[in-house]
């Protein structure tokens, strides 16, 4: 029969996507879209550093926000 739909409903379970756990205390996810070579040098670098790429990713935030602070006090 074309164009019926299913009544069965998607069993959430079935998702190729597995359900994400929560994040550590006092952190909260952030999906950003980065350039693909920047991300691939990120994770390389925290490799090298025994660093996850979160850490580096919040290490580089941290710094770049206290750089336009120092800016904005000239």
């Amino acid at each position: 029969m074309a164009g019926k739909k299913s009544s069965k409903a998607k069993d959430p379970k079935d998702s190729a996507v597995p359900p994400r756990k929560a994040p550590p205390p006092g952190k909260r996810y952030f999906l950003a879209t980065m350039d693909a070579d920047l991300i691939k040098e990120m994770k390389q670098a925290g490799i090298a550093a025994d660093k996850s790429a979160s850490e580096c990713l919040e290490i580089a935030a941290r710094e770049w926000l206290e750089r336009q602070e120092t800016k904005a006090k000239k």
